[in-house]
């Protein structure tokens, strides 16, 4: 019982930071479909709900610890180019739909918040873009048998 519960607080607190990690840990923890869903979106969630109302608190902290550095310029590849992209097109929309796969749950909620004011458009796109997600990587991993313990 202690490891089932080791289990879901380890795919709760992976799905909170980088949500693909989380789905991934989910499935190589072998948790079935329900709990897969239940862990990962609530997870996400969870970082969605931290990020955006204690972003101040934890940002202080962090200044506190490690003071801003002088920053010389931004280095641009062709994913930062692409990324930008999508989100100056598509705006809250593209920002949920890349953070589960690409960005960190805090990255996509700071650029939601900074693009958005209503907390609750922002939690409502984030959850039906992890509960998407989670649904799409679980249906090819249910349909195509990929075992994610051979792939990784």
């Amino acid at each position: 019982m202690k490891e089932l519960i080791a289990k879901y607080i380890a795919v709760v607190l992976t799905s909170a930071v980088k949500y693909i990690f989380g789905v991934v840990a989910a499935l190589t923890a072998g948790l079935n479909f329900v709990e897969t869903l239940i862990c990962t979106v609530g997870g996400g969630m969870l970082g969605v709900f931290i990020y955006l109302y204690l972003w101040e608190l934890i940002l202080k902290i962090y200044r506190r610890f490690f003071p801003p550095k002088k920053k010389e310029g931004i280095k641009i590849n062709n994913t930062k180019r692409w990324i930008v992209k999508i989100v100056v097109k598509y705006e809250l929309y593209g920002i949920a739909f890349l953070t589960p796969l690409l960005l960190s749950v805090p990255i996509g909620v700071m650029l939601a918040a900074a693009l958005e004011e209503n907390k609750w458009r922002i939690k409502r796109y984030m959850f039906f873009s992890f509960l998407g997600w989670t649904l799409l990587i679980y249906a090819i991993y249910a349909l195509f048998g990929i075992r994610v313990d051979e792939v990784l």
